[in-house]
């Protein structure tokens, strides 16, 4: 009988421990005043909730050791602790302190693991889910909220080709939850827009060259973070409706669209699901004329489709299944008409018509645009290796099919299009180390990536242009971070890359890349195998004692190959073994500081990156070819971000201002320099914002984005034809401002609208792309005319 007593004691007190208890309250700032969206999370998962609109919330937890964290823009970040208990309703009521630490958020891109960003060497931008709820009144184009938001990024292209938009003059990477939307193999340049802004919580910008996820990411990365179930009911969602026009011509200019979006929570399993279609109209520039359809946006159907489902299979360990669908297709009813140069005299006086549309079709010619799936499995395990390490896995898919314009630049002409399939595993551990010492705390993250990329690149009629290529990569990391005395952070980390490329036999097409009629020769090419490796390094250090000066210093190390699709199918040798290629190695040196000083937060860096080969591919004119970069170059520029509250913070302002300017050596000797391209190099850009909260109901947002003036070439004769021309890429650019206008109205507490008007002043401008890349011809649009949205939000 006491057998039988004790176990029934003992099943009674497992099942005690082992009930969820409802922890509930409400989140207000300082003065008491509730703060509707806070979000509240079990620190390590990505299960959580959010308050209402009276500042409440409920949560329902294990009784087991818990941290909580609790959060919102424009406020400073709690922890709480919870221990075990057995009551079944905790009741915490929170205050959180009003602070431009505001930006100090939680990043997780910088070093695969949550930390704050102040408390990271590195230079790095986010934009919250508060920006981009805001931005998104204006346009749905990421890639123009991104602009407008990232210092160092250049500015958007107009269209939907990111060519040209670099980081701080060097190639990006761009991932969606830590997944490549690009590949080495055959990069397409359109990774930037590959994802719907609805369905972000933020957007991770990492500047400057990095070691931390290894190849493509000289001059940093892009890390879009998808929402997560925050909702403790079983079901609450989101509706968004918007139509769009041409204001400065109207005619079939309307467009629309719909987000719809739900999330809700049963017992262990969370979810967050959504779809969305677009649809665009004519889309003209300031004078009323139809913009040039190549890579444009104009008559495009975009779909998307997310879903990410989170298991708690305890306080300390959860499964999150989550994919997204991305497509678009462009149908335009115009064909282009190419731009025409006419250069004056050898100062490089001119005169540039830009490309436009007229109406017309190709025969045979498919809609173009592209269609992206992700797929990732990631499991997460807390407090394991007693209690001093963190685990993650993910498992990763994705598939990617990108369909270009008709191109006279083939004989007979065609549309290509490039095919890609990766595979990925990336095993994470963050370990803390026990120093026995309170003033010392050590943390080491480290790791393997593994993928298999698999990519070709077509014409739509069977021609296959860049041959299958498949990379079976491997790479090791380590990171470790040193917190001194709440003083100082030092970190240093290690990444080794080890890729190897199979090639099958192929010939070159027939190409004429300024669509002259001069055709390279086809070569028939043996295939093979190509490796490469290489050792990067990163060390920083920043001192966090006062949030009035917060400076860092870091030293990185980034590497990527050249865009290998564009190499081989432009090879003039027999075999593959010829082909010169070798990895791209980038040491950036930078110095910056964070200032929080009462109302105004003040962020500025310098930096200088040099690497031994250029990260691209140049046109060749005597081949007619395009080959990878084989000259140095030097990289350096500076940025500059101030923002301020004011009037109790109903008024906020900020500007920024980016500079970047390259050079490349033009022979061995490394004596003779010359300026880089546009597309490498953005001319400076200057934003500017204020936003009023007029009342609790009503906020106005103006916007600035303006483009200086870079004019480092000049042309040359051509002495066949004694007619002056500037080189590829090498065209002056004149700069632009465009203003943008949003207003929002709370019409009930679960229904919004906003109004969003874009280039205000029917700016008549070339975008920079469209400029610099005038020597081509084929690519110089004109920037949209005014232009608006009006959207309306029901939550529910």
């Amino acid at each position: 009988m006491k057998i039988i007593l004790n176990w029934c004691l003992l099943l009674l007190s497992s099942f005690i421990f082992s009930q969820s208890i409802v922890l509930k309250g409400k989140v207000t700032d300082t003065k008491d005043i509730p703060i509707m969206g806070a979000t509240i999370v079990i620190k390590g998962l990505q299960k959580g909730t959010s308050t209402d609109i009276d500042g409440n919330y409920e949560l329902k937890i294990n009784s087991k050791n818990t941290t909580l964290e609790f959060s919102y823009i424009g406020y400073e970040t709690k922890l709480i602790k919870l221990v075990r208990s057995n009551q079944q309703t905790i009741i915490k009521n929170i205050r959180l302190k009003d602070s431009f630490k505001n930006l100090d958020e939680i990043v997780i891109s910088a070093s695969r693991s949550s930390e704050f960003l102040s408390e990271i060497p590195a230079s790095i931008t986010v934009v919250n889910t508060k920006k981009l709820e805001a931005l998104v009144q204006n346009t749905t184009n990421i890639s123009e909220i991104l602009e407008a938001t990232v210092p160092g990024l250049a500015v958007s292209t107009g269209t939907f080709s990111n060519w040209g938009q670099t980081l701080r003059g060097r190639s990006l990477l761009t991932m969606i939850d830590g997944i490549p939307q690009s590949t080495p193999l055959r990069n397409g340049q359109l990774g930037i827009k590959s994802v719907n802004a609805n369905d972000l919580k933020r957007v991770e910008v990492i500047k400057g060259a990095t070691s931390i996820f290894g190849n493509g990411g000289n001059g940093g990365f892009i890390n879009y973070i998808t929402k997560t179930p925050t909702s403790n009911k079983n079901l609450e969602g989101t509706t968004n409706v918007w139509g769009t026009s041409s204001l400065s011509n109207t005619k079939d200019a309307l467009g629309y669209g719909i987000y719809q979006s739900l999330k809700g929570r049963t017992n262990k399993l969370g979810y967050y699901v959504s779809g969305s279609f677009e649809q665009t109209g004519n889309k003209y520039d300031a004078k009323g004329k139809a913009i040039m359809p190549t890579y444009g946006l104009d008559n495009t159907k975009i779909y998307s489709a997310f879903a990410k489902l989170v298991y708690e299979i305890s306080d300390n360990e959860s499964i999150t299944l989550n994919g997204n669908i991305f497509k678009s297709e462009q149908d335009t009813p115009f064909i282009p008409v190419a731009a025409n140069i006419t250069v004056e005299n050898e100062n490089g006086d001119n005169t540039l018509t830009p490309g436009y549309g007229v109406i017309g079709s190709i025969p045979g010619e498919k809609a173009t645009g592209t269609r992206l799936i992700n797929m990732r499995l990631k499991y997460n395990l807390l407090d394991v290796f007693n209690n001093t390490t963190n685990f993650a896995t993910d498992v990763y898919y994705q598939n990617t099919e990108n369909i270009f314009f008709y191109s006279d630049k083939f004989e007979e002409g065609g549309q290509s299009v490039i095919n890609s399939e990766k595979y990925g595993l990336r095993p994470n551990f963050v370990s803390t180390i026990n120093t026995g010492n309170d003033d010392l705390d050590v943390s080491v993250t480290y790791g393997v990536d593994l993928l298999r990329d698999k990519t070709n690149q077509g014409l739509l009629d069977g021609r296959l242009w860049v041959p299958n290529i498949e990379l079976l990569s491997w790479a090791y990391y380590v990171q470790t971070s040193l917190k001194i005395k709440e003083s100082w952070v030092v970190k240093a980390g290690f990444r080794y890359d080890n890729l190897n490329m199979n090639i099958v036999d192929y010939s070159t097409l027939p190409y004429s890349p300024k669509s002259d009629g001069n055709f390279s020769a086809a070569v028939a090419v043996e295939g093979g195998k190509l490796k490469f490796n290489n050792p990067s390094y990163n060390i920083g250090v920043r001192y966090i004692k006062h949030k009035e000066f917060i400076p860092y210093v870091s030293f990185s190390q980034g590497f990527s190959i050249a865009d290998l699709g564009s190499v081989l199918r432009s090879a003039t040798v027999d075999n593959i073994n010829k082909v010169k290629l070798e990895p791209a190695v980038t040491n950036n040196y930078e110095f910056g500081f964070i200032s929080n000083l009462n109302k105004i937060r003040i962020e500025a860096v310098g930096y200088f990156s040099s690497s031994n080969l250029g990260t691209g591919v140049v046109l060749d004119e005597t081949t007619n070819t395009f080959n990878p970069s084989t000259n140095p170059q030097k990289i350096f520029g500076g940025e500059v971000s101030i923002d301020y509250r004011a009037i109790k913070n109903k008024l906020v302002i900020g500007t920024s201002y980016s500079y970047v300017e390259g050079v490349k050596y033009d022979d061995d000797t490394e004596t003779s320099l010359s300026f880089l391209g546009g597309d490498v190099i953005s001319a400076p850009k200057l934003t500017a914002y204020a936003t009023w909260n007029a009342t609790p109901k009503l906020s106005t947002t103006i916007r600035m984005v303006n483009l200086g003036d870079r004019k480092r070439f000049s042309p040359i004769e051509n002495t066949t034809t004694g007619i002056w021309e500037f080189k590829h890429t090498e065209f002056p650019v004149e700069g632009y401002t465009v203003v943008n206008l949003s207003v929002a109205y709370q019409v009930k507490p679960n229904i919004s609208t906003s109004l969003g008007i874009n280039n205000l002043f029917n700016e008549y401008y070339i975008p920079a792309r469209g400029q610099w890349a005038a020597p081509l011809k084929t690519f110089t649009n004109v920037g949209e005319g005014t232009n608006a949205k009006l959207s309306v939000v029901y939550n529910f």
